[in-house]
This record gives C-alpha cells, sequence and structure tokens, in this order.
C-alpha cells in the first residue's frame, strides 16, 4: 500500500516546539511520509491573510528531523500551505491529509476567526485537501515535552482520518469524506489522568477582548513600527482584556474547560443553512467515526457524538 502524504504547517513558526512535538510523533509512529512547509518565525494571529506584493523566500529547512522535506517561508501560515499545494516547492506533489499545530494557546469559539493555525488548516481545505487543526490550552507551553501528550494523541486522530486504525478500511477513510472542512482540535491543560476523553463539539462564541493601551516608549521588537513621516502618530499595544464566556454543554470551550479534548467540524462556508443538509450530515458521522476510532486505539472515553 502506498504511505500517506502529511503537509504539516503551524503559526508559530517551523522552530517552536508545537510542530516539532507532532512531527516528532508522527514520524515515530511511521505510518505516513512528513512534509513541512511553516512560517519561518512567530504568525500568531494572522487568521487567512496571505502575501501580495512581494515575493517570498522559502528556505530548506534540514534541521526537522524525519521529514521528507521541509521549508520555512517568510510569510503567514495561509502563505506557507498555498506555497506547498500550488508551487513547484514539493515537485507539485498531492497530500492525504494536512496537520496545523500544535497550537501554544487554545482556538476554541470565535477564536478561530482570528487563529492562524487555524487558517492554514482552512487554506488546505480550500484546496481540496483534508485537514486538522491542533492546540493546547496552555499558553506557558514553551518546550516540546509540554506537548508530548497532545502530539501522542494526535497519532491515532491521524490514523483514524487516514482509515489506518483496527477495523477501518483504508479505501474508505473518513478524511475522503473531509474535503473542504476543518477539523479543530483542542486539548485541554490538564492531561494525562485528567483527559476524559475525545468530544465531538459545537463552535463556542468564547473569545477575549482586546485592551489597547497606549504607549510612549519608542516601538520595541514586538510592536509595530511606525512611519517616520508621520511623527504626531499615538502608539498602542493590544492587551487581552474581558473574557467573554461561553460554558453551554456542547460546546468547544465547555469541553476543553471541562477535561475533554474537543473535536469541531469546521465549514469554509460562512452563510447560515436554511434546511437539513445531507453533507452536514456525512460529516459529523465521518468526525464521530474519527473520534471512536481515534478514543478506542487511545484508550479513552467518548463525547457529545449524539447530541450535536
Amino acid at each position: 500500500m502506498v504511505r500517506p502524504r502529511l503537509l504539516v504547517s503551524n503559526d508559530d513558526g517551523i522552530n517552536a516546539p508545537g510542530i516539532k512535538a507532532l512531527v516528532t510523533e508522527i514520524v515515530k509512529a511511521d505510518f505516513a511520509d512528513v512534509y513541512v512547509c511553516a512560517p519561518s518565525g512567530e504568525r500568531s494571529a494572522q487568521s487567512h491573510a496571505i502575501t501580495l506584493g512581494r515575493y517570498l523566500s522559502c528556505v530548506r529547512a534540514d534541521h526537522v528531523p524525519g521529514t521528507i522535506e521541509a521549508y520555512a517561508v517568510d510569510g503567514t501560515p495561509a502563505d506557507s500551505v498555498m506555497l506547498a499545494l500550488c508551487s513547484p516547492v514539493f515537485q507539485d506533489m498531492s497530500f492525504d491529509l494536512m496537520l496545523s499545530g500544535i497550537n501554544r494557546g487554545d482556538n476554541c469559539g470565535l477564536h478561530v476567526i482570528y487563529s492562524g493555525t487555524v487558517g492554514a488548516a482552512r487554506e488546505a481545505a480550500c484546496k481540496g485537501i483534508p485537514a486538522v487543526a491542533f492546540s493546547l490550552d496552555n499558553h506557558l507551553a514553551r518546550k516540546p515535552d509540554d506537548y508530548s501528550l497532545s502530539a501522542a494523541l494526535c497519532v491515532p486522530i491521524v490514523r483514524a482520518m487516514l482509515g489506518l486504525l483496527p477495523g477501518q478500511d483504508p479505501s474508505r477513510r473518513p478524511a475522503g469524506l473531509l474535503r473542504g472542512v476543518v477539523v479543530n482540535v483542542n486539548f485541554p491543560i490538564g492531561q494525562g489522568q485528567l483527559l476524559q476523553g475525545l468530544y465531538l463539539s459545537r463552535q463556542s462564541v468564547a473569545c477575549v477582548f482586546p485592551a489597547f493601551k497606549e504607549v510612549s516608549e519608542a516601538p520595541g521588537p514586538h510592536l509595530a513600527e511606525i512611519d517616520e513621516h508621520t511623527p504626531n502618530s499615538r502608539v498602542f499595544r493590544n492587551y487581552a482584556g474581558l473574557v467573554q464566556e461561553d460554558q453551554d454543554e456542547g460546546g468547544d470551550a465547555w469541553a476543553v474547560k471541562n477535561g475533554w479534548a474537543s473535536v469541531t467540524p469546521l465549514s469554509l462556508l460562512s452563510h447560515i443553512m436554511t434546511k437539513p443538509d445531507s453533507r452536514s450530515e456525512g460529516i459529523v458521522a465521518a468526525v464521530s467515526e474519527v473520534i471512536s476510532r481515534a478514543a478506542s486505539e487511545a484508550g479513552l472515553s467518548t463525547g457529545g457524538i449524539s447530541k450535536l
């Protein structure tokens, strides 16, 4: 059987511990060929932004062990995926699945709108590649070891997507039914024995509101440069402000707060459906199979499958 090909990207940058942990676990499991095309540095909260009007440089990254090829791109997460899929970087290679993450911090609720992690996965979905976005609800996770449990759980999820777990037929893998879909996975901060299992959730409306503060000092490395031709510019920095909670049962934020890894299928379409849609039912069924198979493989419980 031909080995599946996986494309991996993120928004924290190619040297971030989350993507290193994810690639390490996938390579160790040895069931697919891994290709990486990710931003050269931190590109969080870039959503689905792409670069126009300037060239993109792409540098081979030989420090990503176990991969077939890896490249660092001086662009956004979506740029990286677009370049991987729509340029000669990988010799116009086709991919069976795209993985984004593991992100430092959750991407539940309305954060999916701003997330570069989800944006990278969405770009793959736009090009017809099934995609999974992985995030960890821990903004303090700065070492690969902080992601080890989450990365290990990514493996059965990915294998289930590809139909490679016991009892699955690879010719009828769930990923084939999930083209144009982003499967958004958020791991809770408490893992190990504290992890309840995998929960099929809906997107909540949880989010963090901004609290802009005016600053008077000269812009530092983490602040946007001020044009020298506008000396009277007022300078502001975006800090986290009030939190809009959404703890309705069944939502992704509720699931993560209660110790579940939330698994939420996201559509590329933004319009509101006026009647039941058979494709949506098929998507939910495919994601339910992924959850059931992956949870069984990992010895975990499942939730939400009959409640979405």
